[in-house]
């Protein structure tokens, strides 16, 4: 018999109170943090250029966002990406940093310290739901796999509150309206699949119009349709095939935008 990989049913999530939500999640990312050792956290690429160049949705949402010079930074739902970090070595005046993991929040701490920018990363432990900050702080917010994580009504008041007037936002989220990628997300043995998932709910794109109407203005780009199948068959983002399947996929997105929904990722960009 085939098994999810998911603890809780998709159809129970929303069903959960903030206080379960956050330990779920909290235990789940501390699980996976933990079990990584030094040299992963040292081969990661903390050059911003070079990390944002990676696949076309990330050099989509750091165009979007711009420079981080001199910027004060939100990162949330960080888990243990380090992109707290990168923002710091690319110049950001200060990065908050916020996630419900302890243990992984005190890693990213510890690896701030290890890259030299400790004084500007503030690693903070608690949900998006209630953020502990003043009202316009922020003039960056980023979220990587973060929205789908969390109760969209609440996240999207508390963002909105936090970033200061011409501030940007922008997010990157699985998408889930694909049934055929939903089943081989949840049963499906693939590489580097997580083993466990909490209470995380893949983005539809009402979801994504919903967490949009909380600030002045909005829009989405969905990513990887046939470039999946670059994916699948383990070709670098920099390969000719890949390029050529994304450059479809943004060609069949902008003449017929009904097939975004199909898509794997979907990044949404927010100014206030």
């Amino acid at each position: 018999m085939i098994k999810s990989n998911r603890t809780v049913a998709k159809s129970n999530i929303n069903t959960l109170d903030l206080d379960n939500r956050v330990e779920i999640e909290a235990q789940i990312t501390d699980a996976r943090s933990q079990a990584l050792d030094n040299e992963h956290f040292k081969r990661i690429e903390t050059r911003l250029s070079k990390y944002a160049s990676t696949c076309p949705w990330r050099t989509y949402l750091f165009d979007f966002l711009g420079s981080m010079q001199d910027k004060v930074v939100l990162d949330i739902a960080c888990g243990y990406s380090m992109t707290p970090v990168i923002f710091a070595l690319a110049g950001a005046k200060k990065v908050c940093a916020i996630d419900v993991a302890p243990k992984t929040i005190a890693t990213v701490q510890q690896f701030a310290e290890y890259r030299g920018v400790g004084s500007k990363v503030d690693a903070r432990v608690g949900p998006v739901e209630a953020l502990p900050f003043e009202d316009e702080t922020f003039d960056i917010i980023y979220g990587g796999a973060a929205i789908h994580h969390l109760q969209l009504d609440r996240a999207g008041a508390e963002l909105a509150r936090v970033l200061k007037r011409g501030g940007r936002g922008a997010f990157q989220d699985p998408l889930g309206q694909n049934p055929l990628l939903e089943f081989v997300r949840d049963y499906v043995p693939y590489k580097d699949r997580h083993p466990v998932k909490g209470t995380d709910r893949p983005m539809h794109l009402n979801d994504v119009k919903t967490f949009g109407s909380y600030f002045t203005t909005s829009h989405y780009q969905c990513f990887d349709l046939l470039s999946m199948a670059g994916t699948a068959l383990g070709l670098k983002a920099t390969s000719p095939i890949r390029q050529k399947l994304h450059a479809t996929d943004m060609a069949l997105f902008n003449k017929a935008p009904y097939f975004q929904r199909y898509a794997r990722y979907v990044v949404t960009c927010v100014t206030k």
